[in-house]
């Protein structure tokens, strides 16, 4: 594998622990809020991902490591080689840590802050996941009932349009009927005309030709 390679393969491990850094210290800036991080997959945690939690929580912790645990870290170093047995190289790092006054008291109580804090972060991430958790609910319950609202006007709209649909037909109907009304009147007035007219031109034809022949006859009747 290259140097490229490493890198690139370091870059999400990276982001993981500063991802999880920023949840465990509360550094909340640094986080994207619409890409939130998923610790956890439906199969469970990725070995990488709890190798950067791990490297995350052992340097919180071992920030509050007091120096009798440190010294006490070193002799254990120092003493690897020449007693790999590990309760043996404990037990000695101990007898040189007492010659320098250190009891195993003091590294507990040492332990016990560590611990306290190591429970700290704990409890510090469970809450910011429970806030996160809650968070994305409230979102979630905000876009049902914005959802809800949204559907319940455009329904109402679609009643109202709808109403005004049928009320508008209805006019288109009226007026249609009407139409028809009107033409079957003005067809049955204008059959009444037409006998009128009938009528008239068979009496105008009837009187003129009686007037004609009356004039006719005293005209004759003159001569």
């Amino acid at each position: 594998m290259t140097g490229n390679d490493q890198a690139a393969g370091a870059r999400p491990k990276r982001r993981l622990l500063n991802s999880i850094r920023d949840v465990l210290f509360e550094n909340a800036a640094h986080v994207p809020e619409q890409t939130p991080i998923n610790l956890l997959s439906d199969a469970g945690p990725a070995a990488s991902d709890v190798d950067a939690a791990r490297a995350v929580l052992r340097a919180a912790i071992e920030a509050q490591l007091g120096p009798g645990i440190r010294e006490f870290s070193l002799q254990n170093e120092a003493l690897s080689d020449a007693l790999p047995d590990i309760a043996t190289r404990r037990n000695a790092a101990l007898r040189v840590l007492a010659l320098k006054g250190t009891t195993r008291e003091h590294l507990c109580a040492e332990l016990a802050t560590a611990l306290g804090t190591l429970t700290a972060q704990g409890d510090a991430f469970a809450r910011k996941l429970d806030e996160k958790r809650t968070s994305l609910a409230q979102g979630e319950q905000s876009e049902d009932q914005h959802f809800r609202d949204t559907t319940q006007l455009a329904e109402a709209a679609i009643a109202r349009l709808q109403t005004e649909l049928d009320t508008q037909r209805a006019l288109i109907i009226e007026a249609d009927s009407q139409r028809e009304q009107q033409h079957a009147a003005h067809a049955a007035t204008l059959a009444e005309l037409s006998l009128r007219e009938q009528a008239f031109q068979r009496a105008f034809q009837e009187v003129e030709a009686e007037y004609r022949t009356l004039q006719t006859q005293l005209s004759r009747e003159s001569l």
